[in-house]
């Protein structure tokens, strides 16, 4: 047998030309496994030309971009919407394949998959939320009841609406015993000032018109109990969380970040209301009287734990009983929860958070 120096020297370089493919070829599959874009949407609740989604971990993850920080060094561009036609305008978003990942109220994203898309919620994004009747001055309304023939505004296709009827329910009433008129946010809003409706139902930001002396506020659902809160949830189409896994992962773990750092310490909250309102535009004030009576690391726990499947249920019941929906669905198959476990495990949080019961209820501390 023979050897030639050119043959032995190409040896080295063979090997070398080899294990560089073979590491081109795993940065490659690497790369294949993330998105070259994420695609997220939110409801817009901002003012003053700012955009914000709700006074959350989702909209400190917003602002101090610390998303797209997480996926900067593969490559992966971030988008954000927010759309001010809220849940019904994303699910029409999420219907036509314009979105990944979005930030919604139950209801709106109950009403998603009941109308047949193909999505899964991976992660709690707030729990408890209060809604707020605010009423034309000089109108009078004291209460729900009051509420009888009189022109009152809800934006349909959103958390609110559930609510508005929970309360309707209990003083005897139905939409149909009111002068229903659906309108979004900021027409609303004006529509109030102006008296052209007598009262509107929605989130905290109509506590605005109160401080500005230009409505009232006679009821709110603060204190009322877990029904009529509002959960909010990150919900995934199926078809991003099948192919981008550890994309999902990572996204859910910045979530888990934020609302940690925001629920580590209660003597820290007005500073926490300053960020909000610097992201917001709205006042402190506002967040201050909404989150009164509430814990921190209640509010923002990301569990998908018992008394958030069985919030979730009870707005699929509810929104069939009053025909908002036509389909019901199993809130637990909805509920994925495996992105989320992953997160917290990588982030050494499984026991930071206390899981609820199905009356949506700290079990223990």
């Amino acid at each position: 047998m023979s050897f030639s120096l050119a043959s032995v020297g190409r040896r080295p370089f063979v090997a070398f030309a080899v294990a560089l493919a073979t590491l081109g070829g795993a940065a490659a599959a690497h790369a294949a496994d993330l998105p070259r874009v994420i695609r997220l949407a939110a409801p817009e609740q901002g003012s003053a030309g700012k955009s914000f989604a709700g006074a959350g971990p989702v909209s400190l993850a917003y602002a101090s971009k610390a998303i797209e920080a997480e996926f900067e060094k593969d490559g992966v561009k971030v988008e954000w919407k927010f759309f001010k036609g809220a849940g019904p305008a994303i699910n029409e978003a999420l219907a036509t394949g314009q979105l990944d990942v979005v930030f919604l109220g139950d209801l709106a994203g109950v009403i998603g998959r009941a109308s047949g898309l193909k999505t899964r919620v991976v992660h709690a994004g707030g729990r408890g939320s209060n809604s707020y009747l605010a009423t034309a001055l000089g109108s009078n309304i004291q209460s729900f009841k009051d509420l009888k023939g009189k022109r009152v505004a809800v934006l349909r296709g959103t958390a609110y609406q559930l609510s508005f009827n929970r309360l309707l329910e209990d003083q005897g009433l139905t939409e149909k015993d009111v002068r229903f008129t659906n309108l979004d946010w900021p027409t609303s809003k004006a529509a109030l000032v102006s008296k052209d409706i007598d009262a509107t139902f929605g989130g905290s930001d109509l506590q605005l018109l109160k401080l500005a002396g230009t409505a009232d506020i006679p009821v709110s659902t603060r204190g009322k109990g877990p029904i009529y809160g509002i959960n909010s949830g990150t919900i995934a189409t199926d078809d991003f969380a099948t192919r981008y896994p550890e994309a999902l992962t990572r996204l859910v773990k910045v979530l888990v970040r934020q609302a940690h750092a925001a629920s580590l310490d209660e003597g820290k909250r007005n500073e926490l209301f300053a960020r909000f309102h610097d992201i917001s535009g709205l006042p402190v004030a506002l967040f201050a009287t909404d989150f009164e009576g509430t814990i921190l690391k209640d509010r923002y726990s990301p569990l998908l734990d018992n008394g958030f499947v069985s919030h979730y249920a009870d707005v699929i019941d509810g929104a069939k009983k009053v025909g908002i929906i036509r389909q019901t669905f199993d809130a637990q198959a909805w509920v994925d929860p495996s992105f989320l476990n992953r997160a917290l495990k990588e982030l050494k949080l499984e026991g930071y958070w206390a899981p609820t019961n199905a009356a949506g209820l700290v079990a223990a501390r």
